[in-house]
């Protein structure tokens, strides 16, 4: 947003709707801090020190730097300083402050103070000696305060003035903070002098005769309750009784100095010691954390509270920080590893934790403490499974076989020479006699007492999961299939022994049912029945490690792609027959999961306890899921469209107006400020007048239109936040396309005339010469006719294409997809469409600039149209980087086969591509929908079909062929 013309008032954000509720809660206080969500910016941002930070009433945040006023609506960071905005005289901005009006104030180092109430900003008159403005705050009664290099300033409705040593002030000094009370009081914090009040008129100084411990002061705030809180070189005090005291629950920072405290809207206080990291102190207790990336010896020089309760940390040389609640908390500890293979919970109600090389750990005050004690006894620290049988006993299975270790604390190891069939251990399962199932690597065993036996037909079976059922059979899933033991005899379970899919978890239900989680999905066995739930319940090859019941309605699984929550009432539209398809709730890093990998592939990687949580074992800490106590974000996202490009060209979102004629490519970038997730972030658009519904965006922040036909449009954004609230009303703005002198109705009547007038003529002369030459003016009559059409056909032709890459546009597309849609409807025979998108082509173009990327997508389009060899078939620009085929006449094998044609084809151009996370060349991902159409079915049906099958190809990994197999209703 650097080249916006005009300074930074052009970044005015168009806003479309208000907030739908008042602010929410702030930062659960009942989380450590270190299971907040925390996000750090650094490189971001054009020098590191924030001193300020402010949001507007339209959502976007805004920064204090030495290096500019830095704004962010929730993806990238925008700098605007002089070279933008030339009205701004400095590059230090030392302090940013919106006030009830939704006027932004600029405070800035020997360059004035600035405010911008809609899109433009302007410098404010000061008296002469005001070089630099430090701290804005606006009081109860409406008038901004001011801490600047000449002293105090009030400014109000009859103008500014500064407030002298004859008003009570002190000379002027060093001003390190200044806040505003409920009551219509203001405070200052003066370093070397103390606290300054001021309250109707009358001026009031509080120093070390008045209960503070030094004068030295650094910072103020006002918590929830309106009591002020002093930051000082010696720790913090609050106000109480007409002077400062200390409060006995922070006394671990009475020493230390305190450069910056808040207080949040739902009570706690947050304080950054220097050398101590962030400290909270909430109702029930006063913690602190000082192994925060970026936080480690720094120090914090400003705190902000948005609207949706995320905590914004400025520092003085690591950026600004983000604190934010998550819907799930990952715990970890101070171990060698954190990638955790097993959880559970024993009878005395203490939660272990199996690392894959810490050994085994508690789960102690919200970390993972590792059992020292217990882990110099075991064989190995690679715990693979974890459970205890009736007599309290804990059984551990690591890489070097099975430790029982008794209440009392003593270990009892079983290896290979105690007779187990491997040493690696996957399963535990507690027998009804008393003794203990073990499956391993090679085998499934029984210990009884110190007695360990193997179990005949098991051998060199590669065991994962083990489950007795009330009969007393011992379910066996292996990484092979299947396996049953029952009155000494090993079947199949009476199924077909599930082969090519491994089984990794059992879960039992009440009525008889029993569900396995395995490399392929969720499958259920009722009555010997095995049901599939596996890409009909949206689980697309992903592994199951664990499934939990929440007794709410809701299986819980673990897997590679995160956390899956699936409705018992999906299950249940499936099994009735009416839904064809249903998707679960994927939880991930968005939500809290510092790895979204779930170990699993061994008994116990996941465990709810008796208190309702969940706790699943991911490759870094352990996550905890509590259904009950799931914040959910219920404030709309306010949108904005933040920037409109017409063939490259900026133009005001406000004031995009008539454009034209010959626009080739228009891009609208859009943004919904939401920042407790901003990855998860969704958007949908449209063109009012030429898009027939909202497209999907997802993620991406950018709309992009080609050689739109001549009219008027209305482009329409709307998005929603990381819960899935929609801001419906979202944002939009109005454009007019300019026709082309060939498309004006002028020189279409001209024509119309021209045309009219020669045949006129030729009918004359016909006439007149219809005797004579009757076969020679036929044959001019013909010739002049076909010329007219010919020329007719060739302006539909060049309406057609893609002013780029020459090839049909999306127009063009649509026309030739309804109508072979209806043709083949009628004629019962299948149809393809692909959906084609260049992998990271915005990387492309930020790394080679947009001439090349032209030049790589006219190639790509060289390439798809060299593919096809019928005269039905279409390749088009769809949008961008995307591209649609249409094949006629193509079922889905002959499709995929043009499609992987179609991937080795760009592959084959070999354009290089270095910033690209999926080859180094440019590479395209396919999405497939192919069917035998019905009279029932749209185009966009079966273009969504492809979006989606095209979505899970880059899902995948890009640079591949999905889909293809889905119908579109």
């Amino acid at each position: 947003m650097n080249r916006l013309v005009g300074g930074w008032g052009s970044l005015v954000l168009v806003l479309c709707g208000l907030l739908a509720i008042t602010p929410v809660r702030a930062l659960d206080p009942d989380r450590a801090i270190g299971q907040l969500t925390h996000v750090w910016y650094e490189n971001q941002l054009p020098q590191g020190t924030v001193l300020s930070i402010a949001q507007r009433k339209d959502g976007s945040i805004w920064l204090a730097t030495y290096g500019g006023l830095v704004h962010h609506s929730g993806a990238e960071f925008d700098t605007i300083d002089p070279r933008v905005a030339p009205a701004l005289k400095s590059t230090a901005i030392t302090a940013v402050c919106v006030d009830r009006d939704g006027t932004l104030w600029i405070g800035t180092l020997n360059g004035g103070l600035y405010r911008s109430r809609e899109r433009d900003l302007e410098p404010v008159a000061l008296p002469a000696n005001i070089k630099s403005v430090f701290g804005i705050v606006q009081g109860r009664g409406g008038a901004l305060w001011l801490t600047t290099n000449a002293g105090v300033a009030r400014m109000g409705n009859s103008g500014i003035g500064l407030l002298s040593e004859a008003s009570g002030f002190p000379p002027r000094g060093f001003y390190r903070a200044i806040v505003a009370d409920a009551v219509g009081g203001v405070w200052i914090a003066v370093d070397g002098v103390g606290v300054v009040h001021w309250h109707d008129g009358q001026v009031e100084t509080f120093d070390t005769q008045r209960g503070l411990p030094t004068n030295a002061v650094y910072s103020l705030a006002i918590d929830h309750d309106g009591v002020v809180w002093v930051g000082t070189q010696a720790g913090p005090v609050r106000y109480r009784h007409g002077r400062f005291e200390r409060d006995p629950r922070v006394a671990a920072l009475d020493s230390k100095r305190i450069y910056s405290l808040f207080g949040d809207r739902d009570g706690s206080m947050w304080f950054a010691p220097l050398g101590m990291g962030i400290c909270r102190l909430t109702t029930t207790r006063f913690d602190c954390d000082n192994t925060m990336s970026g936080l480690v010896g720094e120090t914090v020089r400003s705190m902000f509270e948005d609207r949706e309760g995320n905590l914004w940390m400025g520092t003085t040389s690591s950026g600004v920080h983000r604190f934010s609640d998550s819907k799930l908390i990952t715990v970890t500890g101070k171990m060698d590893s954190n990638a955790v293979r097993a959880v559970y919970q024993d009878h005395a109600g203490t939660l272990w934790v199996g690392t894959d090389g810490a050994g085994l750990a508690r789960y102690d005050d919200q970390v993972l403490v590792p059992a020292k004690t217990i882990n110099a006894k075991l064989p190995s620290l690679l715990l693979r499974a974890i459970v205890a049988d009736a007599a309290g006993n804990l059984w551990v299975g690591s890489t070097e076989g099975v430790s029982r270790i008794a209440p009392d604390g003593t270990v009892r190891n079983f290896g290979i020479g105690d007779g187990l069939p491997g040493t690696i251990v996957f399963a535990f399962a507690p027998s009804r006699d008393g003794g203990m199932w073990v499956g391993t690597l090679q085998g499934v065993a029984k210990i009884t007492g110190n007695k360990v036996s193997v179990v005949d037909g098991t051998h060199g079976d590669d065991t994962r999961a083990l489950y007795e059922d009330p009969i007393g059979r011992l379910w066996i899933g292996e990484r092979s299939g299947l396996r049953c033991l029952h009155d000494g005899r090993v079947d199949r379970c009476g199924t077909d022994g599930l082969p090519g899919m491994s089984v990794f978890a059992f879960h039992p239900e009440p009525d008889g049912d029993l569900w396995l989680g395995t490399s392929v999905g969720l499958m259920r066995i009722r009555e010997q029945t095995v049901q599939a739930f596996t890409r009909r319940a949206g689980f697309y090859g992903d592994a199951v490690f664990a499934i939990l019941d929440d007794d709410e309605g809701h299986f819980w699984m673990s897997s590679n792609r995160g956390i899956a929550r699936l409705a018992r009432a999906d299950i249940d539209a499936l099994d009735h027959g009416t839904v064809a398809q249903v998707e679960p709730h994927w939880y991930g890093k968005n939500d809290g999961m510092l790895s979204q990998q779930a170990n699993g592939a061994s008994q116990t990687p996941g465990w709810r306890t008796r208190d309702g949580r969940m706790w699943f074992g991911t490759a870094n800490g352990v996550v905890i899921v509590d259904p009950k106590h799931q914040r959910v974000n219920r404030m709309r996202p306010p949108v904005a469209i933040e920037r409109v490009l017409v063939d490259g060209r900026d133009a005001a979102p406000a004031h995009v107006g008539r454009i034209g004629p010959g626009v080739e490519r228009i891009e609208l970038h859009y943004a919904a400020m939401s920042y407790v997730a901003p990855a998860a972030v969704k958007y949908r658009y449209r063109v009012e007048g030429f898009d027939r519904g909202w497209i999907d965006a997802g993620g991406s922040r950018i709309a992009y239109y080609t050689n739109l036909p001549a009219g008027d449009y209305v482009f329409k954004v709307i998005a929603s936040n990381n819960d899935g609230v929609w801001n419906t009303d979202g944002a939009s703005v109005a454009f007019t396309i300019v026709p082309s002198w060939y498309e004006s109705w002028w020189f279409r009547t001209l024509v119309a005339i021209t045309v009219i007038g020669l045949l006129a003529a030729v009918y004359r002369l016909r006439v007149w010469r219809l005797h004579e030459r009757q076969r020679e003016l036929t044959r001019e009559v013909a010739q002049r006719t076909e010329a007219l059409r010919n020329a007719n056909a060739e302006l539909k032709r060049v309406a057609g294409l893609d002013g780029l890459t020459h090839i049909a546009n999306r127009g063009a597309f649509n026309q030739r997809l309804r109508e072979v849609l209806d043709r083949h409807a009628a004629s019962g025979t299948p149809m393809a469409v692909l959906m084609c998108d260049v992998d990271a082509f915005k990387s492309y173009n930020d790394t080679y600039g947009h001439l090349a990327g032209d030049a790589a997508l006219t190639a790509v389009a060289g390439a798809l149209t060299g593919v096809l060899r019928r005269e039905t078939d279409l390749a088009a620009r769809y949008g961008g980087e995307e591209f649609a085929v249409l094949l006629a006449g193509c079922d889905v094998i002959e499709a995929a086969k043009i499609a992987q044609y179609m991937l080795e084809a760009v592959r084959a151009l070999a354009i290089e591509h270095r910033s690209s996370d999926t080859a180094p060349h440019v590479t395209i991902s396919i999405g497939i929908a192919a069917l035998v159409p019905t009279a029932m079915d749209s185009p966009e049906q079966m273009l969504r079909c492809a979006d989606e099958a095209l979505y899970r190809a880059k899902a995948n990994g890009r640079n591949r062929v999905g889909g293809g197999l889905d119908h579109p209703g």
